[in-house]
């Protein structure tokens, strides 16, 4: 009788599990609520490639709209170090496939986060047979903030760092020493993008490895590994005006329901 009742409450569970109707989830983010995903990592270099590539197929190499896509390589030519083999090698090797795409302006993470929209909503009608509502884009200076400061590894405006590892993913230091710049630190260029601890959303680097935009224009956060210590900090805004070595994004998405 035991193993009938039991047998009886498998089968019930397993019909019960399909019989819910699942939420999508748009490709590379995590839900945060049902509406609202976000990137679990900053945008990579193979996801740029990926974006390079298909423009060059559907555009022609030598056109204005490949040519848009184009990282500016030459941000890692820096007067303060020898960057030199990173202007030729960190977006094309294979080696930096899976690091954080930099020397992106402002306008081409938009264009990217309309491509990526596009085309997800190809994948999803080719598959499903019928539309869906989404939108990737930058996160408001808000959101990512909300993003960045729930959870256990907070690294907020006036206290201490509680994650170490979000710390050395700034500058690779105890938060207990001076603070210092990026030239007195060990970091001579990023980590990859599922480095060090995720938080509570399962969000990798909010703080450090690269300073992310917002939709705000001229305003990214959470430092990177060029910043200071006080300057990765959330609550925190670093200006910028054009592409940086120390500079990347990330997505977030939203999905209105049917």
């Amino acid at each position: 009788m035991t193993k009938l009742i039991g047998l009886i409450t498998v089968i019930v569970l397993f019909f019960f599990s399909f019989s819910r109707k699942k939420t999508f989830v748009p490709p590379g983010t995590i839900p945060i609520n049902e509406t609202f995903f976000a990137d679990e990592c900053e945008v990579s270099n193979l996801s740029w490639i990926e974006y390079e590539y298909w423009t060059a197929v559907n555009f022609g190499r030598f056109s204005k709209e490949h040519l848009a896509t184009l990282p500016d390589t030459l941000v890692w030519r820096d007067a303060q170090a020898y960057n030199e083999p990173y202007v030729k090698y960190y977006y094309r090797h294979l080696a930096y496939r899976n690091y954080p795409v930099v020397g992106i302006s402002h306008d081409q993470a938009l264009a990217f986060c309309k491509w990526r929209t596009e085309r997800v909503k190809a994948f999803y009608y080719l598959r499903y047979k019928k539309k869906i509502d989404i939108n990737y884009r930058l996160p408001s200076e808000q959101e990512w903030e909300f993003l960045a400061s729930i959870g256990p590894d907070v690294f907020s405006h006036n206290g201490k760092n509680k994650n170490k590892q979000a710390l050395f993913n700034c500058l690779r230091m105890d938060d207990t020493a001076d603070v210092k710049s990026f030239s007195d630190s060990n970091a001579d260029v990023t980590a990859p993008i599922y480095s060090y601890s995720k938080n509570s959303f399962g969000l990798y680097n909010l703080a450090g490895n690269v300073a992310e935009m917002v939709t705000e224009k001229g305003i990214c956060k959470g430092g990177s590994w060029r910043h200071k210590i006080e300057q990765c900090r959330f609550g925190k805004e670093i200006a910028f005006t054009k592409a940086e070595a120390w500079l990347g994004f990330r997505c977030v998405c939203d999905l209105r329901k049917n």
